[in-house]
């Protein structure tokens, strides 16, 4: 293999070769192992051993000549990209970079995000090998000893090799699935992209997706029956809380974590305003984003109350007319029903989503106006600044019919965190070294002046006297420095996504102030919506429950490893089923375990969201 005298190599060469593989392969197993999080230890043996005989049998004699060394560089470098890029992706949305973000994805938005939120110091080791391999092709300009190379490609000695190479693959592919439970490529892939790329490799990962991309390969989902879960309980409230025709107001805040409510820096309350209502309030202490794919998938949970999945687009890819909505609910109870949203309209594809989904008006960055603004800060390529955005928006809630209906969605506080005005400056966070920190909580309390201003216009107009308020957050902010953290602490033994915990306001002058502790998510505000207002029934498909009804319940995130959270521990559904892989920090509890009814509900809950958005995205290609 590595016969270093009979290729008769420099030493410059040797060491180019080396680099090439101890890189290659440091980058290989780091994405399996951190990013993919593969099952089987087993099946990353046989695949070094797999590429050390590929790299020695055919790669190494071609660092003789100057143009072999360059290709293997080009080869570095490529592989060096796709792995970055995946690096990148895990560390904005927690998962690996696949065909479909390639192809569907609507980024990260501003290039800041990049370097501010994503790029860190010690991603220089993915590109160490390069600069070593490019400083080494320079040094060593010498290209002797080609006629040795040409008699180690013989005939001979590629069939040889060949037969080794691919012997050594079979077995791997062979041993691997075994393990992981004898399935084919399709139940595999569909199952779990984590063992697909743990038996078959990285490459062959995305060509497989390519070829799902494509209408023919959905058609067996079409033709595969797929009903509600038996499990799901329809239990409601036939009482109303508060007068059935109660305007009503949603806001969707951007990237705030649960942990601000209440938070101080230098003895300043981030969010006073929020901290007052949250007092006023009916407050879920235990609730947490549905944040799978990216901020649509709160629009999307909360208006279907059905629970995202992992690589799937909804409002792009899916028919959004055959989805029953809270916003098609209270256009039958007489609500004029309408969307704000300070951005393109385009953003998201919204513009399509959101009357599909029974909205009657869409007000977005068109209908806003820039010369009027009040607020010392130009638009950016997130729109118009929430204070200007509240502000505008009472007059189309002034003009609206009542009962009214209106879901609003902020902007400000979205990263990079600089989307606020320098007129509106702390002081007392001025000490905090990290700039994104910095710039976080200084967004954030933009917001929560915006929120106050509006809450106050409100009652000023005597719009808020006979109104339910919802206020939520997307999700968290995904920021994890010394000077702060978003996400809650837990201790988990895998490279998942965290659960994100935001808070939810529920404020209307009937409800009496108090705390749930029942957990829930996104997908659970519609239902609570119907329970408050006495509706009796929700819709067949919605799949959330009211947070003011029940016992507590396990919580599922559909992510490319579905989560389950039950009693603040963390489980995974894999090949093996559910497994429990973390807690929150100080809350461990012995014997918390998921019932076999629980679990049977779950993985139906689970299997029927990637049945039904698969079915409705194949509808919109026909």
């Amino acid at each position: 293999m590595f016969n270093f005298k009979e290729l008769d190599l420099t030493k410059k060469q040797k060491y180019f070769i080396i680099t090439f593989l101890v890189g290659f392969l440091f980058k290989y197993n780091y994405v399996l192992l951190r990013i993919f999080n593969v099952p089987s230890i087993t099946g990353i043996i046989f695949k070094n051993i797999f590429f050390i005989l590929l790299i020695g049998y055919f790669l190494v004699p071609l660092v003789k000549v100057k143009r072999g060394r360059v290709s293997l560089l080009v080869i570095s470098i490529l592989f060096s990209i796709l792995c970055v890029a995946n690096l990148w992706y895990n560390r904005h949305f927690g998962d690996y970079l696949s065909f479909i973000d390639v192809t569907t994805s609507e980024g990260v938005g501003s290039p800041t995000v990049l370097f501010r939120h994503i790029i860190k110091a010690w991603d220089i080791f993915f590109i160490v090998d390069v600069i070593l391999l490019l400083i080494l092709i320079i040094k060593d300009k010498g290209n002797k000893g080609q006629s040795s190379i040409a008699s180690l490609f013989t005939m001979g000695k590629m069939r040889k090799r060949t037969v080794v190479i691919v012997l050594l693959l079979i077995t791997q592919i062979f041993v691997t699935n075994l393990l992981l439970g004898n399935e084919g490529p399709s139940e595999l892939y569909s199952t779990s992209s984590a063992a697909f790329v743990n038996v078959y490799g990285l490459l062959p990962l995305y060509f497989y997706e390519f070829h799902t991309s494509t209408y023919a390969a959905y058609l067996n989902i079409v033709n595969k029956e797929v009903t509600l879960p038996i499990e799901l309980e329809d239990k409601i409230n036939d009482k109303n809380l508060i007068d059935n025709k109660s305007n009503i107001i949603i806001i969707q805040m951007e990237s705030l974590d649960e942990k601000v409510i209440g938070y101080k820096h230098n003895n300043q309350e981030l969010t006073p305003f929020l901290n007052k209502l949250k007092d006023k309030s009916l407050y879920a202490e235990n609730f947490y984003s549905q944040h799978v794919n990216g901020s649509f998938d709160a629009d999307f949970s909360f208006l279907t109350s059905m629970y995202p999945i992992n690589r799937n687009y909804s409002f792009k890819e899916d028919d959004m007319t055959k989805f029953e909505s809270i916003v098609k609910v209270l256009k039958k109870k007489g609500y004029q029903t309408m969307a704000f949203h300070g951005n393109d309209k385009k953003f998201f594809h919204r513009y399509k989503a959101f009357p599909s989904l029974g909205f009657d008006k869409f007000y977005s960055r068109e209908d806003f106006s820039s010369e009027d603004r009040i607020m010392d800060l130009k638009e950016s390529y997130l729109g118009i600044n929430d204070y200007d955005f509240f502000n505008q928006s009472l007059h189309y809630l002034e003009q609206a019919d009542k009962p009214f209906f209106a879901y609003m969605i902020t902007v400000s506080s979205h990263t990079p965190f600089t989307f606020y005005p320098d007129s509106e400056l702390k002081e007392e966070y001025s000490d905090i070294e990290n700039p994104l920190v910095h710039d976080y909580f200084q967004s954030v309390s933009f917001l929560d002046k915006s929120l106050e201003m509006f809450f106050d216009k409100l009652e000023q107009r005597g719009l808020a006297e006979n109104t339910l308020f919802i206020i939520y957050a997307d999700h968290e902010a995904g920021i994890d420095e010394k000077e702060y953290s978003s996400s809650e602490d837990f201790v988990v033994d895998r490279n998942i996504n965290q659960p994100e915990h935001i808070p939810l306001f529920i404020k209307h002058r009937d409800i009496k102030a108090g705390i749930i502790e029942k957990t829930g998510t996104t997908t659970d505000i519609a239902p609570t919506i119907l329970d408050i207002m006495g509706i009796e029934q929700k819709p067949k498909e919605f799949i959330g429950s009211s947070l003011l009804l029940g016992e507590e319940e396990s919580v599922p995130f559909i992510h490319e490893l579905p989560q389950v959270l039950y009693k603040e521990h963390i489980f995974i559904k894999d090949i093996k089923g559910l497994e429990r892989v973390g807690y929150l920090k100080d809350r461990k509890e012995e014997g918390v375990e998921l019932t076999e009814k629980e679990k049977n509900r779950i993985l139906k809950i689970i299997d029927y969201m990637k049945v039904i958005m698969l079915k409705r995205r194949v509808d919109t290609k026909k």
